[in-house]
């Protein structure tokens, strides 16, 4: 078994305090032609712990 080197985490796939897949945010701003910041005003993704923020605009980098 590989040990994970310290302060590696697996990054997260979705706000957890709303359980919101960044997947379902980049088809809503994909499909609604919304910003990001409206779309995480509407759905409260990022707005209470904001631990999700960066991996979320990596996933969304990503997808460019």
């Amino acid at each position: 078994m590989l040990a994970e080197a310290p302060g590696w985490r697996s990054p997260m796939t979705r706000c957890e305090c709303v359980e919101l897949p960044f997947d379902e945010v980049a088809r809503r701003i994909r499909e609604e032609g919304a910003a990001l910041e409206e779309i995480l005003d509407r759905t409260g993704c990022g707005r209470l712990c904001t631990a999700c923020l960066p991996d979320l605009r990596a996933h969304l980098a990503r997808r460019r």
